[in-house]
């Protein structure tokens, strides 16, 4: 059953500006996401990877929460500390997925 909200959204959505929001905050967020499943993959606490990064369990909880502001130094000790490494690609835009 489609919410009120649910409806909002797809009438938001189709208005250029609001959906490039959309996707572009989409795309911030699944690399929070990505870095939390992976650190759960691995059998990790936030506590645990915090330690072996340097930083403290809160700020690591931010940086899964909202990876926007986070730097690259971060991200490659994070992927580091969970038996990873850091790929970033360049993509053509036809090769990107869209998002919901």
């Amino acid at each position: 059953m489609k919410t009120a909200w649910d409806n909002y959204l797809k009438q938001e959505l189709r208005k250029p500006k609001v959906q490039q929001a959309y996707d572009e905050e989409t795309r911030v967020l699944s690399i929070g996401l990505e870095l939390a499943s992976q650190r759960r993959r691995k059998g990790m606490t936030q506590a645990q990877v915090a330690e072996k990064i340097g930083t403290s369990a809160p700020q690591l909880s931010r940086t899964e929460r909202r990876p926007e502001n986070v730097n690259m130094r971060t991200l490659m000790r994070y992927a580091e500390a969970v038996g990873m490494n850091l790929d970033i690609r360049l993509v053509p835009k036809a090769a990107r997925r869209k998002s919901a």
